[in-house]
């Protein structure tokens, strides 16, 4: 941007030559871009957070503080919601603050079943249920690829089989 300045002395009358003015504005960068809410579960293992800008700065409150170059990574041990702020630099202009909610929901527990079912060798079984929200059936404790739908017992030979269920809130 450029401007002309005139100084005119109001005691003699003179106007002095035009002398020429250029700024050159700075414009602030935008708010970088994030997702929010992030959930977790209770004592999940956290990631750190992401937001999409350049020389971003991570803080705790909404406005003041320090600003940090390193990602915050949200504690899961209690259960509520913790917002993070971030914000991005050009030169030296900071852009506004975006908000990132991070809320930690309890684990849910375990569905109700019926813990034994016995059967003899090439008895017709039933069903094995649980009561819980969508549930998801395993053959492993932990880890796994759960199924939807129950899994079919099979009593061709004698033995014994564990089935997990889980369910997610």
């Amino acid at each position: 941007v450029s401007f002309s300045l005139v100084v005119r002395n109001t005691l003699t009358g003179c106007v002095s030559a035009p002398l020429t003015l250029t700024t050159n504005p700075i414009i602030p960068p935008s708010t970088p871009t994030v997702t929010s809410p992030v959930s977790y579960c209770q004592n999940s293992t956290a990631t750190a957070l992401t937001a999409i800008g350049t020389n971003l700065l991570w803080y705790t409150t909404s406005t003041g503080g320090m600003g940090s170059a390193t990602a915050p990574v949200p504690l899961t041990s209690s259960v509520g919601s913790t917002t993070y702020y971030v914000s991005q630099t050009t030169g030296s202009c900071e852009s506004g603050r975006a908000a990132i909610t991070v809320a930690v929901t309890a684990q849910p527990a375990a569905p109700a079943v019926t813990p034994t079912y016995t059967y003899c060798q090439n008895d017709i079984p039933t069903a094995l249920s649980a009561t819980g929200a969508n549930l998801l059936w395993y053959n492993v404790a932990t880890g796994g690829t759960g199924a939807a739908s129950a899994p079919s017992v099979i009593t061709t030979a004698a033995a014994t089989t564990a089935y997990y269920v889980s369910q997610t809130v």
